[in-house]
């Protein structure tokens, strides 16, 4: 998918509605969800949630292989952008730290999921939630997301278009 490069990080506060956790952290116009190459990998994500429960998975374990699922389309998706790494602060100005983070549970009522991601920026770690403001935050505060966190460096891209 074609992605609009954005380098006024202000847009993520002039228009909340139109990028998300993803977005934010990836410095994309657009709202950025991971899921495409899950769907076309492993198919339906309500099933595959219920086959591993039905196999004997727990929530984390669940959830956690969910991110690595993501995780690997992310990587083929920006291949010249992101890498996986250990988790320390970015080595140069033009390399920032993603955190990414996942959950997949089984209520009662039935099966949940979703992703999340916060970025290290400016010497802080910082969030946007779904349409929310973005705000500062914890590296580890997750709240409901209790997979294993997947850390990428991003190279930021100057250019308008990928």
């Amino acid at each position: 998918m074609a992605y609009t490069r954005n380098s006024n990080l202000l847009y993520y506060e002039e228009y909340p509605d139109e990028a998300n956790c993803g977005s934010y952290a990836l410095r994309l116009n657009e709202w950025y969800d991971p899921e495409h190459y899950f769907e076309v990998t492993e198919g339906e994500i309500y099933s595959w949630i219920e086959e591993k429960f039905n196999e004997g998975y727990e929530d984390w374990e669940i959830s956690t292989i969910y991110g690595e699922i993501l995780a690997e389309g992310m990587l083929k998706e920006f291949q010249d952008e992101l890498e996986l790494c250990n988790g320390n602060p970015a080595p140069t100005n033009d390399v920032e730290l993603i955190a990414f983070n996942t959950f997949c549970v089984n209520y009662s009522y039935g099966y949940e999921y979703d992703f999340h991601f916060k970025v290290f920026r400016d010497g802080k770690w910082m969030e946007k939630c779904g349409s929310g403001p973005v705000k500062e935050c914890e590296l580890d505060e997750w709240k409901d997301y209790i997979g294993d966190t997947v850390f990428f460096y991003h190279r930021i891209r100057v250019e308008n278009e990928m």
